[in-house]
């Protein structure tokens, strides 16, 4: 056991009422793979919890964790304001509860108070759940590895994301192949091109995430695409000018990755339907490198 491992246990062991384990809305492999290796860290200590979405997993998460053994679609439910919350990369609770523990690999200026906070520079919050299993002794097996492995490549555009330390890029890789994983398959499924034949409507909600910033609420949308082309990204600006006005946020953030060229585009709309774009000449993390920017500028603002 580590200082970190009995606190989390601590944590876990006071909480009253359910232990409820979640991700993000939309949750992504990260999201629930996290999740899973956290229910078997709490299994391990003799907690009783329980992995509970709210909202329906993105489709390649559906697929890998079928893939995996694991019906995303079973843990949907409910959460009580009586639940004490395990929050699995992300850090603000969105529907009730008293949270206890954060696990989180996305920067924040403004980290919950909770019993439990472990917010740190990782490629996966999966892979953090999968270092606090064996500091607390735990050994994992070859599908809780696996799933570490899979989180990682495809959180940071196959080991490419600015927000990898190196030393994970180099884990990655040697763990893919010491499990005898299919390397082509975990590349293929990290770079995540879109099928940019879909509609616009789709393309523009694609990753959807919710904020609250100095009391304001931002939302994010994003796409993985090598074939952006200037009608269809105006087509996808003029949709989400709308649908800011229509959700009465304070901004909305659109961002295109382009692992082919290793660059992102960033596009900030405002209320009044004003855009600023931000270019960056290298993979920008959204959870590293762009909310934590909007996030300074919004408490900036205050």
């Amino acid at each position: 056991m580590s200082e970190r491992t009995d606190r989390l246990r601590a944590a876990l062991e006071q909480a009253a009422g359910r232990v409820v384990i979640t991700g993000h809305d939309a949750p992504d492999v990260d999201s629930l793979a996290g999740c899973v290796l956290m229910r078997a860290l709490a299994d391990f200590w003799g907690i009783a919890a329980q992995i509970v979405t709210m909202t329906r997993a993105d489709e390649q998460a559906m697929d890998v964790m079928a893939k995996f053994g694991f019906d995303a679609e079973g843990w949907r439910g409910e959460i009580d304001e009586s639940d004490s919350l395990v929050l699995i990369d992300h850090h603000q609770p969105l529907h009730g509860g008293s949270v206890v523990a954060v696990i989180d690999h996305h920067p924040t200026a403004c980290p919950p108070n909770a019993q439990y906070v472990q917010i740190e520079g990782s490629g996966a919050s999966t892979l953090m759940v999968l270092n606090l299993m064996k500091e607390a002794g735990m050994q994992p097996d070859t599908k809780q590895r696996a799933l570490a492995v899979t989180a990682l490549y495809l959180d940071t555009i196959a080991l490419r994301s600015a927000k990898i330390p190196p030393e994970e890029v180099v884990w990655g890789r040697q763990e893919a192949r010491a499990l005898g994983l299919d390397e082509n398959w975990l590349e293929r499924e990290g770079m995540g091109l879109e099928d940019m034949t879909r509609p616009a409507h789709e393309l523009a909600m694609l990753g959807r995430k919710v904020y609250t910033f100095a009391g304001r609420r931002v939302l994010s949308t994003y796409v993985q695409t090598d074939a952006m082309t200037e009608e269809l990204l105006a087509q996808i600006l003029d949709i989400l000018k709308e649908e800011i006005a229509r959700e009465q946020a304070a901004l909305w953030v659109f961002i295109v990755q382009d692992p082919a060229k290793g660059r992102t585009s960033e596009y900030d709309i405002a209320p009044d339907g004003t855009v600023r774009e931000i270019a960056y000449d290298f993979l920008a993390s959204r959870g590293k490198n762009v909310m934590p920017r909007v996030e300074r500028e919004m408490m900036e603002g205050v």
